[in-house]
């Protein structure tokens, strides 16, 4: 990623969009009045701004507690050779919002979130069963902290 690709509206958009899209009918019409172009204009940004690199994920964060479901952070070994298959069944939970690979004993981490018991317990017995993995830690989340990292691209 080269920042001279970075003209003023994209570090402007990219600093508004870190601050979350505003809560409305038409949010990246709010956007584009902020910005002073088009609305259009703003979402053929946002997308050449995902297909560089520089924006990884646009969403929303939610209490998954307050909304009557479990978070927890998973932790397994995976041999080398199954790692990719193993990956995608963890994938495929909807559930999963992470999916990481580390360079340690426990080489998979990923965080399943699930409204019912027997969503963890399908996951489980899969990994157990289609894939021979016998070691899985569980460290569920015991308390909410809600870190806002903001990084002013304005001020560099």
């Amino acid at each position: 990623m080269d920042d001279m690709n970075l003209d003023d509206t994209n570090i402007k958009l990219l600093n508004l969009l870190q601050k979350g899209l505003p809560l409305e009918k038409n949010p990246y019409g709010a956007l584009a009045s902020q910005l002073e172009i088009d609305r259009s204009e703003v979402l053929a940004r946002i997308k050449d701004l995902v297909q560089k690199g520089y924006i990884r994920r646009l969403g929303g964060t939610f209490n998954n507690a307050a909304m009557g479901y479990t978070s927890i952070l998973f932790g397994i070994s995976v041999p080398d050779r199954i790692f990719e298959p193993v990956a995608e069944y963890v994938n495929s939970f909807k559930g999963v919002t992470h999916n990481y690979q580390r360079n340690a004993s426990l080489n998979m981490w990923f965080t399943f979130s699930f409204s019912q018991p027997a969503e963890k317990d399908l996951l489980i017995q899969g990994l157990k069963e289609h894939f021979e993995i016998s070691e899985i830690f569980e460290f569920p989340n015991l308390r909410n902290y809600k870190l806002n990292v903001y990084f002013n691209l304005e001020d560099r």
